[in-house]
Protein backbone atom coordinates (compact mmCIF):
# COMPACT_ATOMS: atom_id res chain seq x y z
CA UNK A 1 0.00 0.00 0.00
CA UNK A 2 2.79 2.35 0.89
CA UNK A 3 4.67 1.59 -2.33
CA UNK A 4 1.50 2.28 -4.36
CA UNK A 5 1.04 5.68 -2.67
CA UNK A 6 4.64 6.59 -3.28
CA UNK A 7 4.34 5.61 -6.91
CA UNK A 8 1.13 7.64 -7.25
CA UNK A 9 2.75 10.67 -5.64
CA UNK A 10 5.68 10.30 -7.96
CA UNK A 11 3.42 10.34 -10.99
CA UNK A 12 1.62 13.46 -9.74
CA UNK A 13 4.92 15.25 -9.26
CA UNK A 14 6.03 14.27 -12.73
CA UNK A 15 2.80 15.62 -14.21
CA UNK A 16 3.37 18.91 -12.37
CA UNK A 17 6.93 19.07 -13.60
CA UNK A 18 5.90 18.42 -17.17
CA UNK A 19 3.29 21.17 -17.01
CA UNK A 20 5.69 23.65 -15.40
CA UNK A 21 8.50 22.95 -17.81
CA UNK A 22 6.28 23.41 -20.83
CA UNK A 23 4.94 26.73 -19.50
CA UNK A 24 7.04 29.80 -20.07
CA UNK A 25 7.31 32.92 -17.97
CA UNK A 26 4.05 34.70 -17.22
CA UNK A 27 3.55 37.79 -19.35
CA UNK A 28 4.26 40.93 -17.29
CA UNK A 29 2.13 44.05 -17.45
CA UNK A 30 5.01 46.05 -18.91
CA UNK A 31 8.72 45.81 -19.65
CA UNK A 32 11.63 48.21 -19.38
CA UNK A 33 14.87 48.62 -21.33
CA UNK A 34 18.24 49.68 -19.97
CA UNK A 35 17.86 53.18 -21.41
CA UNK A 36 14.47 53.59 -19.75
CA UNK A 37 15.74 52.24 -16.43
CA UNK A 38 18.69 54.63 -16.44
CA UNK A 39 16.53 57.61 -17.41
CA UNK A 40 14.01 56.86 -14.67
CA UNK A 41 16.63 56.06 -12.04
CA UNK A 42 18.71 59.15 -12.66
CA UNK A 43 15.63 61.35 -12.80
CA UNK A 44 14.06 60.06 -9.61
CA UNK A 45 17.11 59.24 -7.48
CA UNK A 46 16.81 60.78 -4.02
CA UNK A 47 20.58 61.05 -3.53
CA UNK A 48 20.96 62.89 -6.84
CA UNK A 49 18.17 65.29 -5.92
CA UNK A 50 19.78 65.83 -2.52
CA UNK A 51 23.15 66.63 -4.05
CA UNK A 52 21.54 68.97 -6.58
CA UNK A 53 20.21 70.99 -3.64
CA UNK A 54 23.72 71.16 -2.20
CA UNK A 55 24.87 72.53 -5.54
CA UNK A 56 22.09 75.15 -5.46
CA UNK A 57 22.96 76.13 -1.90
CA UNK A 58 26.66 76.55 -2.69
CA UNK A 59 25.77 78.57 -5.79
CA UNK A 60 23.66 80.95 -3.72
CA UNK A 61 26.48 81.23 -1.19
CA UNK A 62 28.85 82.22 -3.97
CA UNK A 63 26.40 84.78 -5.32
CA UNK A 64 26.00 86.33 -1.86
CA UNK A 65 29.78 86.64 -1.46
CA UNK A 66 29.67 89.73 -3.72
CA UNK A 67 27.95 91.74 -0.96
CA UNK A 68 31.13 92.93 0.88
CA UNK A 69 32.34 94.53 -2.38
CA UNK A 70 29.22 96.69 -2.71
CA UNK A 71 28.52 99.96 -0.87
CA UNK A 72 26.07 99.92 2.01
CA UNK A 73 23.23 102.35 2.42
CA UNK A 74 21.51 102.77 5.77
CA UNK A 75 18.84 105.10 7.02
CA UNK A 76 17.80 105.62 10.60
CA UNK A 77 15.39 107.64 12.61
CA UNK A 78 14.97 108.40 16.28
CA UNK A 79 12.57 110.23 18.55
CA UNK A 80 13.59 111.63 21.92
CA UNK A 81 11.11 112.83 24.53
CA UNK A 82 12.71 114.85 27.32
CA UNK A 83 11.02 114.16 30.63
CA UNK A 84 12.74 116.80 32.79
CA UNK A 85 14.66 119.98 32.11
CA UNK A 86 18.37 120.24 32.55
CA UNK A 87 19.54 121.12 36.08
CA UNK A 88 22.89 122.40 37.28
CA UNK A 89 25.38 119.67 38.00
CA UNK A 90 28.24 121.76 39.38
CA UNK A 91 29.35 125.29 40.04
CA UNK A 92 30.78 125.48 36.59
CA UNK A 93 27.44 124.71 34.95
CA UNK A 94 25.21 126.79 37.14
CA UNK A 95 23.97 128.80 34.13
CA UNK A 96 22.89 125.64 32.19
CA UNK A 97 19.26 125.97 31.10
CA UNK A 98 16.91 124.18 28.79
CA UNK A 99 17.12 126.22 25.62
CA UNK A 100 14.80 124.10 23.54
CA UNK A 101 11.28 125.21 22.85
CA UNK A 102 10.07 121.63 22.94
CA UNK A 103 10.85 118.44 24.72
CA UNK A 104 10.48 116.49 21.44
CA UNK A 105 13.55 115.90 19.22
CA UNK A 106 13.41 114.11 15.84
CA UNK A 107 16.48 112.75 14.08
CA UNK A 108 16.87 111.31 10.57
CA UNK A 109 20.21 109.89 9.38
CA UNK A 110 21.34 108.54 6.00
CA UNK A 111 24.71 106.83 5.58
CA UNK A 112 26.55 105.42 2.57
CA UNK A 113 29.53 103.30 3.58
CA UNK A 114 32.09 101.29 1.62
CA UNK A 115 35.05 99.27 2.77
CA UNK A 116 38.16 100.38 0.93
CA UNK A 117 40.61 97.74 2.10
CA UNK A 118 40.33 94.67 4.35
CA UNK A 119 43.61 92.87 3.74
CA UNK A 120 42.15 90.68 0.96
CA UNK A 121 39.58 88.94 3.16
CA UNK A 122 36.69 89.66 0.78
CA UNK A 123 38.55 88.25 -2.20
CA UNK A 124 39.57 85.17 -0.24
CA UNK A 125 35.99 84.51 0.88
CA UNK A 126 34.69 84.86 -2.68
CA UNK A 127 37.35 82.49 -4.03
CA UNK A 128 36.47 80.03 -1.28
CA UNK A 129 32.75 80.23 -2.08
CA UNK A 130 33.46 79.63 -5.75
CA UNK A 131 35.69 76.64 -4.95
CA UNK A 132 32.97 75.22 -2.70
CA UNK A 133 30.44 75.60 -5.53
CA UNK A 134 32.78 73.87 -7.98
CA UNK A 135 33.42 71.10 -5.45
CA UNK A 136 29.69 70.41 -5.00
CA UNK A 137 29.23 70.23 -8.77
CA UNK A 138 31.97 67.62 -9.02
CA UNK A 139 30.45 65.68 -6.13
CA UNK A 140 27.16 65.77 -8.05
CA UNK A 141 28.89 64.14 -11.02
CA UNK A 142 30.37 61.50 -8.73
CA UNK A 143 27.02 60.75 -7.09
CA UNK A 144 25.38 60.49 -10.50
CA UNK A 145 28.09 58.09 -11.64
CA UNK A 146 27.54 55.91 -8.56
CA UNK A 147 23.80 55.78 -9.19
CA UNK A 148 24.36 55.01 -12.87
CA UNK A 149 26.70 52.15 -12.05
CA UNK A 150 24.27 50.70 -9.51
CA UNK A 151 21.36 50.82 -11.96
CA UNK A 152 23.33 49.32 -14.84
CA UNK A 153 24.77 46.56 -12.66
CA UNK A 154 21.36 45.64 -11.26
CA UNK A 155 19.84 45.66 -14.75
CA UNK A 156 22.54 43.38 -16.18
CA UNK A 157 22.13 41.01 -13.23
CA UNK A 158 18.38 40.95 -13.89
CA UNK A 159 18.97 40.28 -17.59
CA UNK A 160 21.33 37.46 -16.68
CA UNK A 161 18.78 36.02 -14.24
CA UNK A 162 16.14 36.17 -16.97
CA UNK A 163 18.41 34.31 -19.40
CA UNK A 164 19.15 31.71 -16.73
CA UNK A 165 15.42 31.10 -16.43
CA UNK A 166 15.31 30.54 -20.18
CA UNK A 167 18.27 28.16 -20.10
CA UNK A 168 16.77 26.17 -17.24
CA UNK A 169 13.52 26.10 -19.15
CA UNK A 170 15.43 24.51 -22.02
CA UNK A 171 17.08 22.09 -19.61
CA UNK A 172 13.69 21.17 -18.17
CA UNK A 173 12.34 20.51 -21.64
CA UNK A 174 15.40 18.41 -22.51
CA UNK A 175 14.87 16.37 -19.33
CA UNK A 176 11.23 15.93 -20.26
CA UNK A 177 12.28 14.79 -23.72
CA UNK A 178 14.67 12.20 -22.29
CA UNK A 179 12.05 11.03 -19.79
CA UNK A 180 9.45 10.58 -22.53
CA UNK A 181 11.95 8.61 -24.60
CA UNK A 182 12.92 6.29 -21.76
CA UNK A 183 9.31 5.83 -20.66
CA UNK A 184 8.37 4.78 -24.16
CA UNK A 185 11.25 2.33 -24.31
CA UNK A 186 10.34 1.07 -20.85
CA UNK A 187 6.76 0.42 -21.88
CA UNK A 188 8.11 -1.46 -24.88
CA UNK A 189 10.24 -3.55 -22.55
CA UNK A 190 13.50 -2.23 -23.90
CA UNK A 191 14.58 0.09 -21.06
CA UNK A 192 15.11 -0.89 -17.45
CA UNK A 193 13.08 0.34 -14.51
CA UNK A 194 16.24 1.87 -13.05
CA UNK A 195 16.73 3.94 -16.20
CA UNK A 196 13.20 5.33 -15.93
CA UNK A 197 13.70 6.22 -12.27
CA UNK A 198 16.97 7.98 -13.05
CA UNK A 199 15.23 10.03 -15.74
CA UNK A 200 12.46 10.91 -13.27
CA UNK A 201 15.00 12.12 -10.71
CA UNK A 202 16.72 14.30 -13.30
CA UNK A 203 13.36 15.76 -14.36
CA UNK A 204 12.44 16.62 -10.77
CA UNK A 205 15.83 18.28 -10.21
CA UNK A 206 15.39 20.29 -13.41
CA UNK A 207 12.03 21.50 -12.16
CA UNK A 208 13.51 22.51 -8.80
CA UNK A 209 16.34 24.37 -10.56
CA UNK A 210 13.82 26.19 -12.73
CA UNK A 211 11.81 27.32 -9.73
CA UNK A 212 14.96 28.59 -8.01
CA UNK A 213 15.91 30.53 -11.12
CA UNK A 214 12.49 32.16 -11.25
CA UNK A 215 12.80 33.22 -7.60
CA UNK A 216 16.23 34.69 -8.25
CA UNK A 217 14.85 36.58 -11.23
CA UNK A 218 12.00 37.98 -9.14
CA UNK A 219 14.48 39.21 -6.52
CA UNK A 220 16.61 40.82 -9.23
CA UNK A 221 13.54 42.59 -10.61
CA UNK A 222 12.67 43.99 -7.19
CA UNK A 223 16.16 45.46 -6.90
CA UNK A 224 15.73 47.11 -10.30
CA UNK A 225 12.30 48.39 -9.27
CA UNK A 226 13.71 50.00 -6.13
CA UNK A 227 16.50 51.71 -8.07
CA UNK A 228 14.27 53.19 -10.76
CA UNK A 229 11.79 54.40 -8.11
CA UNK A 230 8.74 52.72 -9.60
CA UNK A 231 5.67 52.87 -7.41
CA UNK A 232 3.29 50.69 -9.44
CA UNK A 233 2.82 47.17 -8.14
CA UNK A 234 2.15 45.52 -11.50
CA UNK A 235 4.70 42.87 -12.49
CA UNK A 236 7.24 43.99 -15.03
CA UNK A 237 10.07 42.56 -17.08
CA UNK A 238 13.48 43.67 -18.28
CA UNK A 239 14.29 43.45 -21.93
CA UNK A 240 17.33 43.93 -24.09
CA UNK A 241 20.32 42.05 -25.37
CA UNK A 242 22.95 40.60 -23.08
CA UNK A 243 25.94 40.29 -25.36
CA UNK A 244 29.68 40.15 -24.92
CA UNK A 245 31.23 43.66 -24.74
CA UNK A 246 33.90 44.57 -27.24
CA UNK A 247 35.61 47.42 -25.37
CA UNK A 248 39.39 47.27 -25.04
CA UNK A 249 41.26 49.66 -22.79
CA UNK A 250 44.88 50.46 -21.91
CA UNK A 251 45.74 51.03 -18.25
CA UNK A 252 48.13 53.92 -18.76
CA UNK A 253 45.72 55.78 -21.01
CA UNK A 254 42.77 55.22 -18.69
CA UNK A 255 44.76 56.15 -15.59
CA UNK A 256 46.29 59.33 -17.02
CA UNK A 257 42.90 60.53 -18.18
CA UNK A 258 41.12 59.65 -14.93
CA UNK A 259 43.63 61.57 -12.82
CA UNK A 260 42.67 64.75 -14.65
CA UNK A 261 38.91 64.39 -15.20
CA UNK A 262 37.50 62.12 -12.51
CA UNK A 263 35.00 64.07 -10.37
CA UNK A 264 36.29 62.68 -7.05
CA UNK A 265 39.78 63.97 -7.80
CA UNK A 266 38.61 67.36 -9.02
CA UNK A 267 36.38 67.68 -5.94
CA UNK A 268 39.41 67.00 -3.73
CA UNK A 269 41.40 69.64 -5.58
CA UNK A 270 38.57 72.16 -5.17
CA UNK A 271 38.53 71.41 -1.46
CA UNK A 272 42.25 72.22 -1.32
CA UNK A 273 41.51 75.52 -3.09
CA UNK A 274 38.68 76.30 -0.69
CA UNK A 275 40.81 75.66 2.38
CA UNK A 276 43.61 77.73 0.86
CA UNK A 277 41.18 80.62 0.68
CA UNK A 278 40.37 80.08 4.36
CA UNK A 279 44.09 80.37 5.05
CA UNK A 280 44.18 83.63 3.07
CA UNK A 281 41.32 84.92 5.20
CA UNK A 282 43.34 84.32 8.36
CA UNK A 283 46.26 86.25 6.84
CA UNK A 284 43.98 89.23 6.25
CA UNK A 285 43.78 89.74 10.02
CA UNK A 286 47.39 90.98 9.94
CA UNK A 287 46.68 93.84 7.54
CA UNK A 288 45.15 97.26 8.24
CA UNK A 289 41.55 98.05 7.40
CA UNK A 290 40.29 101.19 5.72
CA UNK A 291 36.61 102.15 5.72
CA UNK A 292 34.83 105.18 4.29
CA UNK A 293 31.36 106.60 4.71
CA UNK A 294 29.26 109.59 3.70
CA UNK A 295 26.72 110.66 6.31
CA UNK A 296 23.94 113.20 6.39
CA UNK A 297 21.93 113.92 9.55
CA UNK A 298 18.91 116.08 10.23
CA UNK A 299 17.81 116.96 13.76
CA UNK A 300 15.12 119.31 14.92
CA UNK A 301 12.07 119.65 17.15
CA UNK A 302 9.79 119.03 14.18
CA UNK A 303 8.87 115.75 12.57
CA UNK A 304 10.54 116.89 9.35
CA UNK A 305 13.72 118.43 10.78
CA UNK A 306 15.57 121.19 9.00
CA UNK A 307 18.82 121.13 10.89
CA UNK A 308 21.33 119.45 8.51
CA UNK A 309 24.75 118.01 9.14
CA UNK A 310 26.98 116.40 6.41
CA UNK A 311 30.10 114.38 7.09
CA UNK A 312 32.72 112.34 5.21
CA UNK A 313 34.41 109.73 7.39
CA UNK A 314 37.62 107.85 6.60
CA UNK A 315 38.69 105.36 9.25
CA UNK A 316 41.98 103.49 9.47
CA UNK A 317 42.44 100.51 11.77
CA UNK A 318 45.64 98.57 12.31
CA UNK A 319 45.80 95.72 14.85
CA UNK A 320 48.97 96.08 16.90
CA UNK A 321 48.31 93.33 19.40
CA UNK A 322 45.24 91.23 20.12
CA UNK A 323 46.77 88.11 21.63
CA UNK A 324 48.09 85.05 19.80
CA UNK A 325 44.83 84.05 18.10
CA UNK A 326 45.79 85.36 14.66
CA UNK A 327 48.99 83.34 14.52
CA UNK A 328 47.47 80.06 15.61
CA UNK A 329 44.45 80.55 13.35
CA UNK A 330 46.88 80.73 10.43
CA UNK A 331 48.63 77.56 11.56
CA UNK A 332 45.31 75.75 11.96
CA UNK A 333 44.17 76.82 8.49
CA UNK A 334 47.43 75.65 6.92
CA UNK A 335 47.08 72.27 8.66
CA UNK A 336 43.64 71.97 7.07
CA UNK A 337 45.19 72.68 3.65
CA UNK A 338 47.90 70.06 4.17
CA UNK A 339 45.33 67.48 5.28
CA UNK A 340 43.27 68.17 2.15
CA UNK A 341 46.39 67.71 0.00
CA UNK A 342 46.96 64.31 1.60
CA UNK A 343 43.35 63.32 0.90
CA UNK A 344 43.86 64.36 -2.71
CA UNK A 345 46.99 62.22 -2.99
CA UNK A 346 45.19 59.24 -1.42
CA UNK A 347 42.25 59.64 -3.81
CA UNK A 348 44.64 59.59 -6.76
CA UNK A 349 46.32 56.45 -5.41
CA UNK A 350 43.05 54.59 -4.85
CA UNK A 351 41.81 55.70 -8.27
CA UNK A 352 44.83 54.15 -9.97
CA UNK A 353 44.37 50.99 -7.92
CA UNK A 354 40.66 50.78 -8.71
CA UNK A 355 41.33 51.18 -12.43
CA UNK A 356 43.94 48.42 -12.38
CA UNK A 357 41.63 46.04 -10.50
CA UNK A 358 38.58 46.87 -12.64
CA UNK A 359 40.53 46.45 -15.86
CA UNK A 360 41.93 43.08 -14.77
CA UNK A 361 38.46 41.91 -13.68
CA UNK A 362 37.03 42.98 -17.02
CA UNK A 363 39.75 41.18 -18.99
CA UNK A 364 39.19 38.00 -16.96
CA UNK A 365 35.45 38.20 -17.65
CA UNK A 366 36.15 38.35 -21.38
CA UNK A 367 38.35 35.26 -21.05
CA UNK A 368 35.49 33.52 -19.23
CA UNK A 369 33.14 34.29 -22.11
CA UNK A 370 35.54 32.71 -24.59
CA UNK A 371 36.01 29.67 -22.38
CA UNK A 372 32.32 29.08 -21.72
CA UNK A 373 31.47 29.65 -25.38
CA UNK A 374 33.74 26.76 -26.27
CA UNK A 375 32.39 24.70 -23.38
CA UNK A 376 28.79 25.16 -24.59
CA UNK A 377 29.84 24.09 -28.06
CA UNK A 378 31.53 20.92 -26.79
CA UNK A 379 28.72 20.12 -24.31
CA UNK A 380 26.10 20.48 -27.07
CA UNK A 381 28.04 18.20 -29.37
CA UNK A 382 28.49 15.62 -26.60
CA UNK A 383 24.78 15.64 -25.70
CA UNK A 384 23.68 15.23 -29.32
CA UNK A 385 26.14 12.39 -29.79
CA UNK A 386 25.01 10.48 -26.68
CA UNK A 387 21.33 11.11 -27.43
CA UNK A 388 21.75 9.67 -30.90
CA UNK A 389 23.60 6.64 -29.53
CA UNK A 390 20.86 6.00 -26.97
CA UNK A 391 18.21 6.16 -29.70
CA UNK A 392 20.11 3.44 -31.51
CA UNK A 393 20.27 1.38 -28.34
CA UNK A 394 24.04 1.75 -28.01
CA UNK A 395 24.29 4.46 -25.32
CA UNK A 396 24.18 4.46 -21.55
CA UNK A 397 21.45 6.33 -19.72
CA UNK A 398 23.81 7.63 -17.05
CA UNK A 399 26.11 9.15 -19.64
CA UNK A 400 23.14 10.73 -21.43
CA UNK A 401 21.70 12.27 -18.28
CA UNK A 402 25.13 13.53 -17.24
CA UNK A 403 25.70 15.09 -20.64
CA UNK A 404 22.34 16.89 -20.42
CA UNK A 405 23.26 18.15 -16.96
CA UNK A 406 26.68 19.30 -18.19
CA UNK A 407 25.07 21.15 -21.09
CA UNK A 408 22.67 22.93 -18.74
CA UNK A 409 25.53 23.97 -16.46
CA UNK A 410 27.60 25.19 -19.42
CA UNK A 411 24.72 27.32 -20.69
CA UNK A 412 24.20 28.89 -17.26
CA UNK A 413 27.90 29.58 -16.84
CA UNK A 414 27.96 31.22 -20.25
CA UNK A 415 25.05 33.49 -19.33
CA UNK A 416 26.72 34.29 -16.03
CA UNK A 417 29.94 35.24 -17.79
CA UNK A 418 28.03 37.66 -20.04
CA UNK A 419 26.39 39.37 -17.05
CA UNK A 420 29.69 39.55 -15.17
CA UNK A 421 31.42 41.05 -18.19
CA UNK A 422 28.80 43.78 -18.48
CA UNK A 423 28.98 44.54 -14.77
CA UNK A 424 32.79 44.54 -14.94
CA UNK A 425 32.72 46.97 -17.83
CA UNK A 426 30.38 49.25 -15.86
CA UNK A 427 32.78 49.09 -12.92
CA UNK A 428 35.68 50.00 -15.20
CA UNK A 429 33.73 52.91 -16.65
CA UNK A 430 33.05 54.13 -13.12
CA UNK A 431 36.63 53.69 -11.91
CA UNK A 432 38.16 55.43 -14.94
CA UNK A 433 35.23 57.82 -15.45
CA UNK A 434 34.59 56.70 -18.99
CA UNK A 435 31.51 58.67 -19.91
CA UNK A 436 28.99 56.79 -22.03
CA UNK A 437 25.79 57.86 -23.73
CA UNK A 438 23.87 57.99 -20.46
Amino acid sequence: MISINIRLLHRVLLFTVAFTCCAGLSQPAWSITLDEAVKSGLGESYVIKEQSEFVRASRFSYMSSIDPFLPRFDIGSSYIRTISSAVPTSAYTSNLTDTTDSRNVYTFTGTISWQVFDGGERFAKRRGAFSAWEREKEIFKSVREDVLFTIKSAFYVALGAKMVVGKRQEACQASQKIYNLIRGRYEEGVAKKSELLQAEVRLLNAKIDLQKARKEYEKALEIVRSLIIVEVKDPFDVEGPLTAPSYRGDYNTLNDRALTVKPEIIARQKEVDRLMSVYDQTKAAWYPRIDSSLQQSRQDTRFFPEGRSDAVIISFTFPLFDGVGRYYNMQSAMSGVNAARQRLAETKRTTSLDIAKALKEYELSLDDISMYTELVREATSNFNQLYGEYLEGKGDILNLLQSEKDLAAANENYVGSLARARVSLSALQKAAYIEDRF
